[in-house]
This record gives C-alpha cells, sequence and structure tokens, in this order.
C-alpha cells in the first residue's frame, strides 16, 4: 500500500484483538470503497495458543475476509508493550508511510497490559509523528485526523461509547474472521485459559448486541473519542428519545 492509499488504520496490540472489537465496522467500511489497514504491533508470541507463524496466516486470512487491503505487524515484544521510544518509533514510521485519516486503536480500559500499553502508544505515537522535525529519517511528518478508541468485548466494566456503528449487515463477515483463527477459537476440551470458548465466543455475541440495542439494532460496535464530536444537522440525528 502506497503512503496516499490508506483511509483507516486499526492498530491492536495482537493478531486477532482488532477482528473482535472492530471487525464489523472495518468489514463495512470496505464495502464503501475505502482503503484500510490493519496494523499487529505484536506477533502474539506469548500466547498460550498457536505459533507466530500460525498467528500470522490467520490474520492474512481474516484481513482477505474482511476486505483490508494491507496488513502487518511491526513486530513489538508480545507481554512486553510500553510506550519507549523504541516501540513509538516504529509506529511514527508506519504512520508516516501510511498515512491514515483516521486510527482506530483499543481503548486505554483494559484488563490485559498490552491493550492499555498499545492504546497509549497509538497516541503519543500519532502525536509524534506530526513533529516535522522529530526523527525526519523515519519519514515525512504526518499526523492522523482522528484516532478513535474500541472497548474490549469482555471487560467486567461498561464503557459508555460516544457513537456505535451499526454492524448488522457485517456481522457474518467477522465472524468468519474472527474463526479465521483457528488456533485461538476452536473449542479445546483441554481449554486452560481463562474463558472457555463457548463462553467467550457468547460473549462476543452478547457485547454486540447489548450495543446494537442502544441505537436500535440486531448488532453493534463501540467506540469511544476523547474530544467532543461535532454535529450540523439536529434534524439527521439517528436514534429516538422516547
Amino acid at each position: 500500500m502506497s503512503a496516499a492509499d490508506c483511509d483507516i488504520a486499526g492498530i491492536c496490540a495482537h493478531p486477532d484483538d482488532a477482528e473482535l472489537v472492530m471487525g464489523g465496522t472495518f468489514a463495512l467500511e470496505a464495502r464503501r470503497g475505502r482503503r484500510l489497514a490493519l496494523l499487529d504491533l505484536t506477533r502474539g508470541e506469548s500466547g498460550s495458543r498457536g505459533t507466530p507463524a500460525q498467528r500470522e496466516t490467520e490474520a492474512a486470512e481474516a484481513a482477505r475476509i474482511l476486505g483490508v487491503a494491507h496488513r502487518e505487524s511491526l513486530g513489538l515484544p508480545d507481554g512486553g508493550l510500553s510506550p519507549t521510544t523504541e516501540q513509538k518509533d516504529k509506529l511514527v514510521e508506519a504512520l508516516r508511510r501510511l498515512r491514515p485519516r483516521v486510527v482506530v486503536a483499543q481503548h486505554w480500559e483494559q484488563r490485559h497490559p498490552d491493550h492499555s500499553a498499545a492504546s497509549r502508544i497509538v497516541y503519543e505515537a500519532s502525536f509524534l509523528a506530526g513533529l516535522k522535525n522529530y526523527k525526519p529519517e523515519l519519514g515525512p511528518a504526518f499526523r492522523p485526523f482522528k484516532i478513535v478508541y474500541a472497548p474490549g468485548v469482555t471487560e467486567p466494566a461498561e464503557i459508555p461509547p460516544s457513537f456505535v456503528v451499526d454492524i448488522t449487515a457485517t456481522w457474518d463477515t467477522k465472524m468468519k474472521a474472527i474463526r479465521a483463527f483457528a488456533s485461538q477459537f476452536t473449542a479445546d476440551r483441554g481449554e486452560t485459559v481463562p474463558l472457555p470458548f463457548d463462553r467467550f465466543q457468547h460473549a462476543v455475541e452478547v457485547a454486540a448486541r447489548r450495543q446494537g440495542q442502544r441505537i436500535g439494532v440486531d448488532f453493534g460496535e463501540a467506540f469511544v473519542t476523547r474530544e467532543t464530536l461535532q454535529v450540523d444537522d439536529l434534524v439527521s440525528l439517528r436514534v429516538p428519545s422516547i
């Protein structure tokens, strides 16, 4: 993908993270002809299931299913994400190369430490990428226009969304992309991770139905912005009040 080719970039800690929290939205944007990229900060090498090679193959297939044109891993340490200069610079280079107008990141309040760290890395790298005199060897300065954050689907505390995207039309595509990660999401009688597969799949659906209910649709994905959103036309507002 060339520098001018990316409209939206999803940036998450591990392969499969994006599919869980923004997969339906990305499939929807792909149908609109938007040019999409996914960046996995790590290869998921510290996970309890699968190998980095397996997860790389699965990630490529999931991206194909969603209609994402470009996917890459920055190779940062799984289980060791931290907003260090070295780690942020890897993302600065990628942002300056892909030049996405919108970045979708993981919400900063997460049970998994890597997810929380990824949120901070994305924000700080996006800021640094726009500084003309910050390490020009990493590429010409560029800063995304908008960063939105996707809450996790299995977190115990619910985070009120700034907006919800109707993913009813792409729900099946989202689930197909999740199932592409067979090493992670195939039932295993010897399950040792805290959340068994069947309960996990149920939790993903419950989260999507709960967010969809907020806007009167079957399935939704929630997003949060730090800044206030602008409305230009009161009559065009969706979702009834009563």
